[in-house]
């Protein structure tokens, strides 16, 4: 065999509203390592679609078909690998993302030939490389993250349809940069750190963000922007030095950061270089969830309130993520959460169910926390869907997923009545 041609494959989510937001952007990234080597890649975004029947949009005749794994989708995912190796007996099938990083030996018992942990950039190369030598290749491997991110090529935005995608930043259409990659805090539910445990905090150097942004703008006409970072606002140097550069690019962004990392300098130099919108993972207003191990959140409800408090101060729009159903939870303290958040200054809430994602402490130890029951089906464990629906997925000795359901309710409802705007009804940020 010579270079093996790829294809790169992500997966639809009918439970979402809008599941065709914006481009799968690791998988193009991929492509665009991929491509530095001369290797013949094909990028088959699915989101949008149907599910019954969407198998007939990967073409057939690669060698190699790689899918994104997330843990609600998984199924899904599963149904079109099985139908591309029916169609392609001999090809390789290699499974990357969240959920084949948390779960690999479940992944290749369910037939996938390869199992990527971690980030996938240097990992696929050498896979489609030892390929082309004739190397028989199976078995987890190990990603290897890139030292220096301003190594990694741009996205390969050119192989989907940019305009096709729906998410808007201050109502205007928008693509995702990422500036960095891992995050420096371990709460114990986040699904975000599988990808990133072990591995090193990252940035991107302020002068090669520039010329991303420069370049989004020139190819694609994108000039507003969703940081899609973990965490944007991780050190106060580092913004200090890009926000002047964002600023020159007269870019509109919103971005993500966490309570304690918000100072009123911080705000301002976020808003003085476009930031129109932020989005905080606050959990709870109550001290006593806020302190348990199942969400090892390291700050308090003091805390909370002068973060928000800075951020509307500099004028920010601000979106607060949070929880009920931790390890704890009881009427009093949903109260509580309540009465703490509805002083603050805020503007859009998303309130979800704890879920034990594969890969986190919760599911991988939950006894340990006060779980005492996991629902074995994955295709349950989704934040926010359609209408607001979601995914109620665990049970403690003291309350089951009806009374979470009630909580939540509860919780919407409280926020709804005093003006509040559930994040999924904005028109301005989505």
């Amino acid at each position: 065999m010579n270079t093996p041609s790829v294809c790169l494959v992500h997966s639809p989510c009918p439970w979402l509203d809008d599941d065709h937001l914006e481009p799968p952007l690791g998988l193009l990234y991929l492509a665009a390592v991929l491509r530095e080597d001369g290797i013949d890649v094909a990028v088959v975004d699915l989101t949008g679609r149907p599910v019954e029947g969407c198998d007939s949009g990967i073409p057939d005749g690669h060698h190699v078909y790689g899918f994104s794994t997330l843990t609600v989708t998984y199924g899904i995912t599963l149904g079109l690998a099985t139908a591309v190796r029916r169609r392609n007996p001999s090809a390789l099938l290699v499974a990357g993302g969240p959920h084949a990083t948390a779960l690999p030996q479940r992944l290749l018992d369910d037939g996938f030939d390869v199992v990527v942990r971690g980030e996938g950039e240097r990992s696929l190369r050498q896979i489609v490389r030892a390929l082309g030598d004739g190397a028989v290749v199976r078995g987890i491997v190990d990603g290897v993250p890139e030292a220096d991110l301003d190594l990694l090529p741009f996205p390969a935005f050119d192989q989907v349809d940019v305009a096709g995608y729906t998410r808007i930043v201050d109502r205007r259409r928008s693509l995702s940069v990422l500036t960095s990659r891992g995050c420096p805090y371990r709460c114990t539910f986040c699904s975000s750190n599988i990808m990133g445990t072990g591995r090193p905090l990252r940035f991107r150097s302020p002068e090669n963000v520039a010329a991303e942004l420069s370049w989004l703008d020139e190819g694609f006409g994108i000039r507003h922007i969703r940081f899609q970072d973990d965490l944007f606002t991780v050190g106060l140097e580092r913004i200090r030095a890009l926000a002047p550069l964002l600023a020159r690019q007269e870019i509109v962004y919103r971005c993500f950061a966490r309570v304690g990392t918000c100072s009123a300098e911080m705000c301002q130099l976020l808003a003085g270089s476009g930031c129109r919108h932020v989005s905080l993972g606050i959990e709870s207003g109550c001290e006593r969830i806020l302190r348990s191990p199942a969400l090892n959140k390291g700050y308090s409800a003091d805390a909370i309130r002068a973060t928000l408090q800075s951020l509307a101060t500099a004028g920010l729009t601000v979106r607060i993520y949070l929880l009920v159903g931790v390890p704890g939870e009881t009427d009093d303290t949903v109260a509580e959460s309540i009465e703490v958040l509805r002083r603050c200054p805020w503007q859009e809430f998303i309130v979800y169910p704890l879920i034990a994602y594969p890969g986190t402490p919760l599911f991988h130890d939950p006894a340990r926390y006060g779980i005492t029951w996991l629902d074995p089906d994955f295709s349950h464990y989704i934040q926010v869907g359609r209408g607001r629906s979601t995914g109620f997925t665990i049970r403690t000795a003291s309350f089951d997923e009806d009374q979470v359901r009630i909580w939540r309710d509860r919780m919407i409802l409280a926020f709804l009545a005093e003006g509040r705007r559930w994040a999924g009804d904005s028109r301005e940020f989505q």
